[in-house]
């Protein structure tokens, strides 16, 4: 008797101090808040931790990449971070649940693919693309680069472009200003008028119209590119290297501006630039990492891996 009643009380307590089952419904009703539409961001410190620059721009979107996180492996991937943010100018604080990273980028130059962490992401053998799209290489997340498209032009920034009377080949460095960008506002309701059933505004009209840009005598961006990529040491002892350059108006005509040699004394961390054709000479300390100057001196003082070339080496 006394071990049934010891048995009744275990079995008692058990079941008023174990772990309590919840419900179904009680779980689902619970609040759930989404990680992406926090402001300011839980990743605020990725943003916040790297330099971002202008790497390029569509009607719609502006791209920003590290370039102290650009490296080419020897198969001749690139790989960098980069962010998207929309192009229309807004009230929104520097980073907001509108941009769409940071996220790791790759691109492929020889074979005009591309592997991004925003598409990795997403289930691609859904898609189902055309024999001949997909790089299969570790699975999937290879994708063709379409032309005409954004990413083409980012890779021609990267990947280096070619004039069709130059042998040189030229990859981006920087670039300075930005190209106007549309304000956005918002189209008015639609106008109906009830006795003829009639729309008499087009939201669709009001859009455009209402989309204004920048005024269109503002000065065009310049934007500068490294020749043949190519970092030539001119004191191996002093670490002293040059960059070739060349500038260009970002413009209808694609006006150049200038030939100009940039001398990095990677040891003083100190630098000049000097330019033929146009009275243009500076020199001193690297400032700020976003700078023109210390994204000049990081790609020619910085470890890239093979995206820098050196055709040749001094023999002091």
């Amino acid at each position: 008797m006394k071990k049934l009643l010891i048995l009744l009380a275990l079995v008692v307590v058990g079941c008023t101090s174990g772990p309590r089952r919840q419900d179904y419904q009680e779980m689902m009703s619970e609040k759930v808040e989404s990680p992406f539409f926090y402001v300011p961001p839980l990743n605020q410190k990725d943003y916040e931790e790297r330099t971002w620059i202008l790497l390029a721009e569509s009607k719609s979107k502006i791209w920003f990449y590290d370039p102290y996180t650009l490296s080419e492996d020897e198969d001749g991937v690139i790989t960098f971070d980069a962010l998207i943010a929309p192009r229309e100018k807004n009230n929104l604080a520097p980073y907001n649940p509108t941009i769409v990273g940071p996220y790791r980028q790759k691109i492929d130059c020889f074979s005009n693919h591309q592997w991004s962490e925003t598409l990795y992401t997403q289930n691609l053998l859904a898609q189902r693309p055309l024999m001949g799209d997909i790089k299969s290489v570790n699975g999937s997340g290879w994708v063709k680069i379409a032309p005409k498209t954004a990413m083409a032009y980012v890779r021609s920034r990267l990947c280096g472009r070619q004039f069709i009377d130059d042998a040189n080949v030229n990859y981006f460095l920087f670039q300075e200003g930005t190209l106007p960008a549309p304000i956005a506002r918002r189209a008015p309701a639609e106008i109906i008028d009830e006795k003829q059933n009639k729309q008499l505004v087009s939201a669709n009209k009001v859009i455009a119209e209402d989309a204004v840009t920048e005024t269109a005598n503002a000065k065009p961006p310049v934007f500068y590119e490294v020749i043949n990529n190519e970092v030539i040491i001119v004191d191996s002892k002093k670490d002293i290297r040059q960059l070739r350059l060349s500038s260009y108006l970002l413009n209808k005509n694609f006006t150049k501006q200038a030939d100009l040699m940039f001398t990095a004394n990677c040891l003083e961390n100190s630098y000049s630039l000097t330019g033929s054709g146009v009275n243009q000479k500076s020199s001193g300390l690297v400032g700020a990492k976003d700078s023109f100057a210390a994204v000049a001196f990081n790609r020619a003082c910085g470890n890239h891996g093979a995206y820098m070339k050196m055709p040749s080496r001094s023999k002091k």
